[in-house]
């Protein structure tokens, strides 16, 4: 995952680390105001119930992730956001140590979150919801998302 010694002139040219460090730069507390509430009235499309989530088996999956040579590992970040959503603050803290996580280690980090918008995606972040009823369906939906992303390591 870490390249043996990386000179300022390699980590300039690489174009994942600079993405990584504009995500960086986003990081911010502030968080912008959700208006879906007033806006959905005015929009006969809106969706107001959520889809049904549907599982194929695991078998008819690929059986691992393909990397090409210019794609990095991915790590995946598991958030404890059952109940409700983390708090801005701490989602902006989290960004930033995620970012620069993904720089040190030359990977990708995979957000997996129970929640429609964890608050990490305006930072960037790929983020992979968690979806089911039941625990057997969210495990075998956690257990899709690392089948499709490689995720070996899960913080």
């Amino acid at each position: 995952m870490i390249a043996q010694h990386r000179t300022d002139e390699s980590f300039l040219a690489d174009q994942a680390a600079q993405a990584w460090s504009e995500r960086l730069m986003r990081t911010s507390a502030s968080c912008p105001a959700n208006i879906d509430s007033l806006l959905a009235p005015a929009n006969p499309l809106a969706a107001h119930a959520p889809g049904n989530a549907i599982f194929p088996p695991l078998d008819a999956l690929p059986a691992q992730r393909t990397m090409g040579p210019d794609e990095r590992p991915a790590i995946g970040v598991f958030l404890d956001d059952t109940a409700e959503r983390l708090p801005d603050a701490h989602t902006s803290l989290m960004a930033t140590r995620y970012a620069s996580l993904a720089i040190e280690k030359e990977c990708e980090v995979i957000i997996l979150s129970h929640q429609s918008n964890a608050g990490f995606e305006r930072f960037g972040f790929r983020v992979e919801r968690i979806a089911g009823e039941t625990t057997a369906q969210r495990d075998d939906c956690v257990a899709q998302i690392r089948q499709f992303w490689g995720l070996e390591i899960m913080i």
